[in-house]
């Protein structure tokens, strides 16, 4: 080798290693930070698939696509306002992660169901992100493989329940996780539609119409949820393989629904370790199973200070066991006829809790040795006489329900007929939250009793005045 060639290879060599570095560097996503005074569509129409793109403190003004595989995350909670102009944000591409951000401003026409952020692509995550003053939340259409995470989301909250768009809609759209959110003042707080194969834990929905409404959606698993304050916490229709584990409906009281749980026409239905309190009608059960060969089962849920905490139609066939029924002013009501002997009240010998009940267990199992029947005489009689209601709360209740019992002839027929019902409850509320429904209770028949009493004063003044 001669002298020239052997300066030409450090040189040669240099070049050499220059050229695969910069052939790594483009190659590789890269991390970038976005100028306050600069546009986040600028920047990413700069980027490359699966560059960082992260965004300063601000508020920036624009309707934001993203239509590449991106990874955006804001620093300091920027905000996205789109002026009331249509969407906020589209995701048209796969793999786009939005974290981070306040979306706000879209449009308010109801007719085009504008949102805060609107998913096209597939496997977007949206995650810590505050989604208020849009119509709709966050949607999901026509997708799959999604993950949304630990977001805020209220709808545009000077509209009424009924023109406000779900919280967070999901249309058409399988395999979705949905996690940790908070929803507070929205149409739906959870609207499911067409879409399968989806999980939903930890989220928390107050202040809507409904808390989770859903139809026509197969093999989908609800976990560790609280609906609340709404018209109605959750209505499930047309649906079948549905789990619903460790969720709490409470404090859903409209007049015009105010259940805490609707079942209608599904099948293949498991309810388990469920809190449904305070609601006008704790459990709403019609068409359930849906087919000759669907099931539906409740097994140790707790149904508590509901007005009504069964409304069964004709079309049920549910087995109930372990469930706890306490507080209720009625047990069981039946729709379209007599419900009798339709549906199963235990498994394998283990009945329900009814604090109702007055048998007794001398063998020592925790199961009652005679059935519970439920007729409720009062509830027949308030029925056909709806101001008997007044006296829900006085002794004339109980002594109307315990005539019934002493003379069969005036019993109603039974709606419920337990032969293994239990002497413990399985569940229980917090030890607070019975003792101020107990509170309640009691200052709640103190004054409904001043009515019947202040009725028989006054008449026995007036005659006593005659004399």
């Amino acid at each position: 080798m001669n002298g020239t060639a052997v300066r030409r290879w450090p040189a040669a060599a240099v070049l050499g290693f220059v050229a695969l570095t910069a052939s790594v560097l483009v190659a590789s996503p890269a991390t970038a930070v976005a100028g306050e005074s600069e546009s986040i569509t600028a920047r990413i129409a700069r980027a490359t698939a699966g560059d960082t793109i992260v965004v300063p403190a601000g508020t920036y003004r624009e309707q934001l696509v993203i239509d590449k595989p991106v990874i955006l995350v804001g620093d300091g909670q920027p905000i996205i306002d789109a002026g009331g102009r249509g969407d906020v944000v589209l995701v048209t591409a796969d793999d786009v992660t939005l974290r981070g951000f306040t979306v706000q401003g879209s449009a308010r026409d109801v007719f085009d169901e504008p949102a805060g952020i609107r998913i096209r692509g597939n496997r977007a995550t949206v995650e810590a992100n505050r989604v208020r003053d849009t119509l709709y939340g966050i949607v999901m259409e026509d997708s799959a493989g999604h993950r949304i995470l630990r977001n805020e989301v209220s709808s545009i909250l000077d509209f009424g329940s009924e023109r406000r768009g779900h919280a967070l809609y999901v249309w058409h759209t399988d395999d979705t996780t949905i996690e940790g959110n908070t929803v507070r003042g929205a149409k739906d707080g959870i609207f499911l539609g067409f879409a399968s194969h989806n999980h939903v834990e930890r989220n928390s929905v107050v202040n809507a119409r409904y808390g989770i409404h859903y139809m026509y959606a197969d093999h989908n698993t609800f976990v560790d949820n609280v609906f609340r304050d709404s018209v109605a916490g959750g209505a499930i229709m047309f649906s079948r393989d549905i789990t619903f584990r460790g969720n709490e409906f409470a404090y859903n009281r409209s007049a015009a629904s105010g259940f805490g749980l609707l079942f209608k026409d599904v099948d293949d239905v498991e309810m388990t370790d469920n809190l449904v309190h305070h609601n006008r009608l704790g459990i709403t059960l019609e068409g359930a199973p849906h087919t000759p060969g669907g099931t539906v089962t409740l097994t140790h849920n707790l149904v508590g200070f509901n007005d009504v905490a069964l409304e069964l139609a004709t079309t049920t066939r549910v087995t109930f066991s372990e469930n706890t029924f306490v507080g209720n002013l009625e047990q069981v009501t039946a729709t379209g006829g007599s419900v009798e002997h339709l549906n199963t009240w235990s498994i394998e010998g283990r009945g329900n809790f009814w604090d109702d009940y007055q048998g007794y267990d001398a063998d020592g199992d925790g199961v009652g040795d005679i059935a519970f029947q439920y007729d409720g005489a009062f509830d027949d009689l308030a029925r056909r006489n709806e101001w008997v209601r007044a006296y829900s709360y006085t002794p004339a209740r109980t002594a109307l329900d315990q005539a019934a019992r002493w003379f069969p002839a005036f019993r109603p027929a039974p709606s419920v007929i337990d032969a293994h019902p239990l002497i413990r409850p399985p569940m229980r509320l917090g030890v607070a939250a019975t003792s101020a429904d107990r509170f309640a209770s009691l200052a709640a028949a103190i004054a409904l009793s001043a009515v019947p009493l202040g009725a028989w004063w006054r008449v026995a003044r007036t005659r006593s005045a005659g004399w």
